[in-house]
Formats: C-alpha cells, structure tokens, sequence
C-alpha cells in the first residue's frame, strides 16, 4: 500500500497551501493555511514531508498588459513560483504547474466544496483544490465527499 503526499499552493501575495494524502485512490485532506512571507520560509518544511507539489500557474493576459493592468506590478505571484520550483528542486521532489480559473468549479467539486466565482480570501480552499483535482485527474483518486 503506497500513499503520495501533495502539497497544494496557490501562489501569491498570500499563499494558500493545503497538503492531502492518497492511499488506495482514496483522498484524506491535512493541514491547510496561508502564508504571508513570499519566501515560504514558514512552509517550507512542508516540501520535505511530500511527494508532489502542485501549484497554480500564472499566465499573462496581452489584453490586460497591453491595456496597463500590469504597469508597475511587483508581480508577486511570479516570484513566489520561483521560490516554490527552487523548494522543490532543492527537496527532489516533482512540481506541477496547474489549472486557471476555468478549472477551478471542477475542482473545487471534486475535493468537496462549493465554488463561489469572485469570492475574495479563498487562497487556502483553491491550494486544497488544485491538490485534489491533480489527485482526481492524473492518480484516479476518488472525489471527496461533501459533507451533510
């Protein structure tokens, strides 16, 4: 009986992250949170207990930059994906690169909760999504259960 451990995260100012466990194509939800240090120093330990890291990508829309959305971002996102490829590296262990926003309703289905579109401070519910739908899709695992 083998398990995989997946670290989940949501890259950001504020990083969700959420670790799940599979063991025979059944998903047990762990430890959840969000981390405010773009260096993950707080989670990085994390890294060393898992087999997976999945995380969502980032992406930039040419309407939006070229209409100056993006003028003078720091881009936070693309500098804690950078920190969380080095993590990884560092630790042996595989990264993913997952899902936009169009995903995110399936996802959140399948690891038991409601999407709500637009709904602000959701980081540690999307890293737990993205970590069960790479679980449902790429390891057969089963749907969680909502509960009653």
């Amino acid at each position: 009986m083998t398990s995989t451990k997946i670290l989940g995260l949501d890259p950001g100012k504020s990083t969700g992250w959420g670790r799940i466990t599979v063991e025979n194509r059944q998903i047990s939800l762990g430890e959840f949170g969000v981390s405010k240090d773009m260096t993950l120093s707080d989670i990085a330990h994390h890294f060393a207990d898992v087999d997976i890291v999945v995380y969502e990508g980032f992406w930039i829309d040419p309407k939006l930059a070229q209409a100056g959305f993006l003028n003078y971002d720091e881009m936070p996102a693309p500098q804690v994906i950078g920190t969380i490829k080095t993590l990884a590296k560092q630790h042996g262990i595989q990264h993913v690169e997952k899902q936009n926003a169009s995903l995110k309703p399936p996802a959140y289905g399948f690891a038991g909760m409601k999407y709500v579109r637009g709904k602000k401070n959701m980081h540690a519910q999307d890293a737990i999504a993205h970590a069960v739908y790479y679980a449902v899709k790429k390891l057969q695992a089963r749907p969680v259960r909502a509960s009653v």
